[in-house]
């Protein structure tokens, strides 16, 4: 499957308890954005990276990659009675997806060597929310080690969708809406950033039916300019 590493809009790491419970605000629209990011409450990161994200509580530990992929792979919600129309277009006005879609694949035992390795190293993030799940984040930038998890994501067969199908679809056709914007201004290349979502990919040996969702706003993902 492709997964590619991808520039982050998250919060800045010694504010990420101020930041988390003030989101819906910080979410709302452009302007509070970008006033977020010029008080330093978020931070866009300038080059791309993948990043590790483990859930652990009840009923144990699971680690998935974070990694930007096609939409296609949530093409399986086009049309879906269960798209939320007002949430798409919420998406894409704010031009930002608030948080991963969670996906299933398989992993390999290389891929878990190389993931407990870059846990070795200090977290960005390790909260715990109120019903006791504890989120880490790992951020995974050096050349050789994105090299690594990248040859392993392209082993992959295509992921399956672990998540609210809902909000997939609403994914799928906020992408949907800022094509027909680009091709109606004459400006579609296929290479925007909306015609990739970010995904937080679980070992499909972890995770049974729905995968653990990543806090909205911890790792989102710009689509276009706003």
């Amino acid at each position: 499957m492709k997964a590619l590493p991808f520039p982050c809009i998250r919060p800045a790491q010694d504010r990420v308890l101020e930041a988390l419970p003030a989101m819906g605000s910080i979410l709302s629209g452009n302007d509070a954005l970008r006033g977020a990011i010029a008080d330093g409450l978020m931070l866009k990161d300038p080059g791309a990276a993948y990043y590790v994200y483990e859930c652990s509580g009840e009923p144990g530990r699971v680690t998935g990659v974070v990694a930007i992929c096609p939409t296609s792979v949530l093409a399986g919600g086009k049309g879906d009675a269960s798209a939320d129309v007002a949430a798409a277009r919420a998406i894409a006005e704010l031009k930002v997806q608030p948080r991963p879609v969670s996906l299933a694949y398989e992993a390999s035992p290389v891929m878990d060597i190389i993931l407990g390795a870059a846990k070795e190293g200090a977290s960005l993030y390790a909260d715990t929310d109120p019903a006791g799940i504890t989120h880490r984040v790992w951020e995974v930038k050096r050349e050789d080690a994105v090299g690594a998890i990248r040859a392993m994501l392209d082993q992959a067969p295509e992921p399956a969708l672990a998540d609210d199908p809902a909000y997939a679809a609403a994914l799928f056709e906020a992408s949907q809406l800022l094509a027909d914007d680009a091709h109606a201004a004459g400006t579609y290349t296929g290479k925007e950033p909306f015609n990739f979502a970010v995904a937080a990919l679980f070992p499909a040996a972890q995770v049974s039916g729905a995968a653990p969702q990543v806090p909205t706003g911890l790792l989102t993902h710009q689509v276009a300019r706003f």
